[in-house]
């Protein structure tokens, strides 16, 4: 399992709340908003489903840019 984070710029923030609510129709969590920003933490299988994901949300209509800020690879708790 691999948790990423990180940020949409939003095209204009009247827009925010409609990126937000495809944000959360991903089941991404959304952290926090700041104007034209909205900061994601989200959970997928693979890293490929990651950069599949981030990659997706640039076509959505109104986001600028997105950004990968931070990912980790969630173990099962057994390695050593």
């Amino acid at each position: 399992m691999v948790v990423a984070s990180g940020f949409v710029e939003v095209d204009g923030m009247k827009n925010t709340g409609k990126i937000v609510g495809e944000l959360k129709k991903r089941n991404m969590k959304i952290d926090y908003i700041e104007t034209e920003k909205v900061i994601f933490l989200f959970e997928r299988e693979s890293f490929e489903d990651v950069r599949t994901e981030i990659d997706s949300l640039k076509n959505v209509e109104d986001v600028r840019n997105v950004h990968l800020t931070y990912y980790c690879f969630e173990g099962d708790g057994d390695e050593v």
